[in-house]
């Protein structure tokens, strides 16, 4: 026989209404004060994730080649990357730093200014006189374009210094990624389980297929868009520097925005290897060219190799991610931002397409 058990009461229903509303408060407050302790440290967070999956396939085959000695890998991987940051790297990004601020204090101070053309430019064959007409009303009529617009110059030039400030602090975050990189490789096995497990309770069919999906999707944009504009970046900002072009490290910069939204590099090569041909030595010039050329077509040679399973994410989709992630996050968004926006455009795209399917079987 069981026990008879009273109705609970009208304030006995408040009563526990209110414990829940005070527990499910407090845990929402511990919620909030962890994601506000952890924030400076998500963006490094997730680019070392991602930098795990894109570089475990060179960790695998490291380890391989060193009897399975995985975290000597792993130290070996992040070693040389931060070797590359440090060197090269670290370098175009101090002069991209130095650009900006030399920009924004002319934008500033409205002493913008650009040279006349030599005389030479006309005998330039097909485009010398065109080119000579158009330079010399851009240096004649500087000065009254930029009277006609101080203000929105003053607020340009303010953005391009906050910019600037906000490179060094990117550069530290990329820093902080590599080792967190560094650190997830030897355990990306255990991880992946962990991963998988987690999906499978989220998701009732699909999960591993849609982790996958993902992983394919970090590989393809990090090293098949992102890493192949670096590189691009990297090498034609290194040939900048040999030929001491004028704002070297920006227009390494804007060689890395420009292949990363998969326009290419020959949008800035060509005029600077015009203007290099006009004002440096002919070996020097013969060299950069011999130097630049195949740079620009690296993307040709090299997605074949680092795509795995075949690009099919749109432009429009890494052009905002590249644009959002920049204006939203800073120069590090620039790498983040095309990589979160792919995963979520692959991965709605393929959910859709199984709900489109057990919709058409039922």
């Amino acid at each position: 026989m069981s026990a008879y058990r009273a109705p609970e009461s009208g304030s006995g229903r408040r009563q526990g209404a209110l414990e829940l509303a005070i527990k499910l408060g407090m845990i929402g407050l511990l919620i909030l004060l962890c994601f506000q302790i952890v924030a400076p440290f998500l963006l490094p967070v997730i680019w070392g994730v991602i930098l795990a999956i894109a570089l475990f396939g060179g960790f695998t085959y490291i380890s391989g080649v060193l009897g399975g000695r995985e975290k000597v890998a792993a130290a070996l991987i992040t070693l040389l990357t931060l070797v590359l940051l440090l060197g090269p790297v670290g370098v175009l990004a101090a002069k991209l730093v130095e650009n900006l601020q030399d920009l924004a204090g002319k934008l500033q101070s409205g002493a913008l200014d650009l040279p006349t053309p030599p005389v030479s430019v006309l005998d330039w064959p097909f485009v010398g006189e065109q080119l000579y007409n158009f330079w010399n009303l851009g240096a004649t009529d500087m000065e009254w374009a930029l009277s006609e617009q101080a203000d929105k110059l003053q607020d340009a030039g303010g953005w391009l210094l906050n910019l600037a400030a906000g490179l060094g602090g990117g550069f530290l975050q990329f820093l902080l990624a590599v080792l967190i990189a560094g650190l997830l490789l030897p355990n990306a096995k255990s991880a992946r389980r962990a991963i998988f497990a987690f999906a499978d309770k989220v998701m009732d069919t699909n999960g591993a297929y849609f982790v996958d999906l993902a992983g394919a999707t970090i590989r393809n944009v990090a090293l098949g868009v992102m890493g192949i504009a670096l590189l691009q970046s990297l090498l034609s900002g290194m040939a900048f520097l040999f030929v001491e072009v004028p704002a070297a490290g920006l227009l390494a910069f804007l060689v890395l925005l420009f292949s990363a939204v998969q326009i290419g590099p020959l949008i800035v090569v060509v005029p600077v290897t015009i203007y290099v041909f006009w004002s440096a030595e002919l070996l020097h010039a013969i060299l950069f060219t011999i130097w630049i050329v195949p740079v620009s077509f690296l993307d040709t040679a090299l997605k074949p190799i680092l795509v795995s399973r075949g690009l099919d994410t749109p432009m429009i989709v890494i052009f905002v991610g590249v644009i959002g992630g920049t204006l939203s996050f800073g120069i590090i968004g620039l790498f983040v931002g095309p990589v979160a926006l792919g995963i979520g455009y692959k991965v709605l795209v393929e959910w859709t397409k199984s709900s489109e399917t057990a919709i058409s079987e039922d």
